[in-house]
């Protein structure tokens, strides 16, 4: 059951990029996810009534000097913008119900209850290592699912007139919100339940980047997903069934561990990254891979903002290349997806 959010929120990965590209476009910022990165000295200053103040024009530095301390402008919330956004998210939440509701929201129904793991009454509350079929591979599903939700959601909001003080705590909660629709409607049937461990996850990933931004360490870390077709026996008709087919890749900064004298040496963009799967759908063996990756965003070509907008997509996922499986056994693969 927990499988069935990726459907959901594939569309508004791709739909929330498209409203973070033109927020980017029509603010002339370089590239989009850098956008909140303008601190707001520049941004006041590009708002200033210099009219107001004839002798600033002759001396930069003093716009500068008296402005620094003025609060970040609040942009215009562009209520058709907001509405449009609102109504889309409506019907795309909409929209990817359906198919969830003939699939598995058609069986047998009950009260509230607390899922506790596929042995029903004899588990730590989908916690424990044993009370998950899937490894726990649909937890990390879930967090994914929710970072990029509130991830691109901050852009939607920013699009739709919001400031980024406001957006970067809009976001997380209306990811949260969408999560734990999925969570209730699960708690009413009986072979499902709601699941503290996928809330849980839930609640990190839609709030990671909040918490990234207090531990600025973590953003040296970043989760990405891969998928290759299992081929196993009653092979599932959709990916989103396939646990064994889906890899999640830990991808690590090694150059910010580096010292100054061999930094020059190595190329800021690669990446290493832990690979996490299972053998088989349910009740697989954990497979570990450990592979080089890039981080799309510090490679140097490509300055453009459509580039770049492609770059921020694009660092959501680990590309086939060689890797190395550390367990249950050593093997090389030369290409891996």
């Amino acid at each position: 059951m927990r499988r069935k959010l990726f459907l959901f929120i594939l569309i508004i990965f791709f739909n929330s990029h498209f409203f973070s590209f033109g927020l980017a476009q029509e603010n002339n910022y370089p590239i989009p996810i850098l956008a909140n990165l303008f601190d707001s000295t520049a941004l006041t200053i590009k708002t200033l009534p210099f009219i107001d103040h004839p002798n600033l024009m002759y001396d930069k530095k003093s716009v500068q000097d008296i402005y620094k301390n003025k609060p970040l402008a609040s942009p215009k919330l562009h209520h058709g913008r907001l509405v449009f956004a609102s109504l889309l998210l409506i019907s795309l939440n909409y929209t990817a119900y359906q198919p969830f509701k003939n699939v598995w929201w058609e069986e047998e129904r009950t009260h509230f209850h607390f899922y506790r793991g596929w042995r029903r009454n004899n588990g730590y509350w989908d916690f424990g290592w044993h009370d998950t079929l899937y490894g726990h591979i649909d937890k990390l599903g879930h967090y994914y699912s929710a970072r990029l939700l509130s991830e691109h959601l901050f852009y939607v909001l920013q699009w739709s007139g919001f400031n980024k003080n406001s957006s970067k705590f809009i976001g997380p909660i209306l990811s949260s919100l969408l999560m734990l629709e999925i969570e209730i409607y699960d708690s009413f049937f009986k072979e499902w339940g709601f699941s503290l461990a996928d809330f849980t996850a839930n609640e990190l990933g839609a709030f990671s980047p909040l918490i990234r931004e207090k531990v600025p360490s973590l953003n040296n870390f970043q989760l990405k997903f891969s998928y290759h077709r299992s081929h196993q026996p009653k092979q599932e008709t959709t990916f989103i069934k396939d646990y064994a087919g889906m890899t999640f890749w830990l991808s690590y900064n090694i150059y910010s561990l580096l010292p100054v004298t061999i930094k020059k040496y190595y190329p800021s963009w690669l990446n290493l990254a832990l690979g996490y799967s299972v053998s088989k759908p349910t009740r697989g063996k954990v497979e570990l891979y450990l592979a080089p990756d890039i981080n799309w965003l510090k490679v140097p070509f490509g300055q453009s903002k459509t580039l770049i907008f492609m770059k921020k997509m694009l660092n959501h996922f680990h590309f086939p290349c060689f890797c190395l499986k550390l367990i249950p056994d050593n093997k090389f693969y030369l290409i891996y997806f």
